[in-house]
């Protein structure tokens, strides 16, 4: 079945993981077994609230796995829980956006180690999480950088470092795959629901 991808990324979280399919990021996330589902679906399960997951069929190596149900990276259970990821998966990264707290971040592991964590939350002025080195594509999009307290950045300020939802969807263009990009593709395959299952 090859039907006409919907994008997504806005208001949702979600992981890419390099070849790895969706039977075996579901067992890495502990979730139920994977249905096939069309993409307007299994895009509707991915933000419903209810613990499911969006998992895409293989785009360009990458897997994506995207819901709501994602931990934030807003302590060390984050970075614990994506260095374990890793550990199983390899490579695992990372995106998630909210626009109405102003909630931007990206993540990225492998092999059981945490490389780069950021998250801002804007509705507190506060960034969450900053792990590790700014990437060069951070660099080059100007943010993932904590300001110094004593001379913080001016929010009005056009140089503001401080990221947003394009910026969170760009840099997962750069790193991996950008889901807004997928927008009407044709993709092989078809995309699956899995639900988080009780532990």
């Amino acid at each position: 079945m090859t039907d006409a991808v919907l994008g997504f990324g806005y208001k949702l979280q979600w992981l890419a993981m390099r070849d790895r399919g969706a039977d075996a990021v579901a067992a890495a996330l502990n979730l139920s077994r994977c249905t096939p589902a069309t993409w307007r679906d299994a895009v509707a399960a991915a933000y419903d609230d209810h613990g499911n997951w969006l998992l895409t069929p293989p785009l360009d190596r990458w897997t994506l796995a995207a819901s709501t149900d994602v931990p934030a990276p807003e302590d060390d259970r984050f970075a614990a829980w994506l260095a374990a990821l890793s550990r199983v998966l390899g490579e695992v990264q990372y995106f998630g956006t909210h626009r109405v707290v102003d909630y931007h971040g990206w993540g990225r592991a492998r092999g059981g180690v945490v490389e780069r964590a950021f998250a801002y939350l804007g509705e507190r002025g506060e960034v969450l999480f900053d792990v590790g080195e700014r990437t060069i594509e951070e660099h080059t999009l100007g943010v993932g950088a904590a300001y110094d307290e004593d001379e913080p950045w001016d929010d009005d300020d056009e140089t503001s470092p401080w990221p947003d939802e394009e910026t969170v969807l760009t840099l997962a263009g750069h790193w991996s795959i950008d889901p807004r990009k997928l927008e009407s593709a044709l993709v092989p395959g078809h995309p699956w629901i899995a639900s988080t299952q009780s532990r």
